[in-house]
């Protein structure tokens, strides 16, 4: 349990360095790209921070371990918003555009109850695995398509606030070894994790939606405090929302494709899916009053999260 205890705290360690690199090589990649901060938090920091998911819940499928596939997704989805963002807020407070609030939230939004009706068959078959890698195909284009609309713009205020000497070959560098680092360092957090937690006597779904969760969405955690430190809000804020989009139509979609994901499991419809979708939708009036995300709020998006897997832990011993 020692040994196990010290890659943990190792894990954490590499994912601390590994996301300080990663923010700065994102940054260099949006002043070369002309795309605003907010769509490389999106698709760059949200996508790349997912690794760890998508590895954890195909591996999980081909394994047969469907449960930890499902879980892990749900699971990291609340530990995106309520321990990240709220985290993130509570380091600095985030400024909110008001795209975000008409168009990125509410896809979020929309997608986590596609996932609910989709789970609420008790299976989600192959089919409605293209289905959502078909959606993921659609939002990319669109995403892609109107960051172009404000290039312009942002690359004027990036070349203000940056020496033009600085090689893009050296952010592509920061990206590799940055994701590099919070992949392995995330890999190691997960394993250790996931093996003293079945220690403990913990189930698989348990496992998938608390302990899995969490370590696969270090990076997330990483990545969102560090830009937040630095005042990048809208890589901070990206980094959930395009994790979260991410994590139900990719993920899930790619894990469906392996094998069918039953949805049966006892908590899954009527606590951890709704809980998903009620953090999403409480982020609509934060993010609308004053467009900004408060420290305050954080506090509250923490203790929020904090509530649920108190009950979680309650639910699964039978309390």
């Amino acid at each position: 349990m020692l040994i196990q205890i010290l890659i943990l705290a190792a894990g954490v360690a590499i994912l601390a360095v590994g996301a300080d690199v990663f923010v700065r090589g994102a940054c260099g990649i949006a002043e070369r790209l002309g795309m605003s901060p907010f769509v490389i938090g999106l698709v760059v920091v949200g996508f790349g921070t997912s690794t760890p998911e998508l590895a954890v819940s195909v591996g999980a499928a081909l394994s047969g371990s469907t449960d930890i596939a499902v879980g892990n997704v749900v699971g990291s989805n609340i530990a995106n918003v309520g321990m990240i963002l709220g985290l993130a807020a509570v380091v600095a407070p985030l400024a909110v555009r008001m795209r975000m609030v008409r168009v990125e939230l509410p896809i979020m939004i929309g997608v986590s109850l596609l996932l609910w009706a989709l789970a609420s068959f008790g299976v989600i078959l192959l089919w409605e695995g293209v289905l959502l890698l078909a959606a993921f195909g659609v939002f990319m284009w669109f995403l892609l398509r109107t960051s172009k609309d404000e290039s312009k713009q942002v690359q004027d205020e990036y070349v203000a606030e940056n020496p033009k000497g600085k090689a893009s070959w050296r952010s592509g560098l920061f990206i590799v070894l940055g994701l590099a680092g919070l992949i392995g360092g995330a890999q190691l957090a997960v394993e250790s994790a996931t093996s003293l937690a079945r220690l403990w006597g913990m189930s698989e779904l348990l496992i998938g939606l608390t302990v899995v969760a969490v370590g696969t969405s270090l990076p997330e955690l990483a990545s969102s405090a560090a830009a937040a430190y630095r005042g990048h809000a809208d890589i901070a804020i990206g980094n959930v929302i395009g994790s979260n989009i991410y994590n139900i139509l990719f993920i899930l979609g790619v894990s469906a494709l392996v094998t069918p994901l039953p949805t049966t499991a006892s908590t899954l419809m009527w606590l951890d899916i709704p809980v998903m979708i009620g953090f999403a939708v409480v982020l609509v009036p934060m993010m609308l009053m004053g467009l900004k995300i408060t420290r305050a709020n954080g506090v509250f998006l923490l203790l929020a999260y904090a509530a649920y897997i108190a009950v979680q832990l309650q639910v699964s011993s039978g309390g």
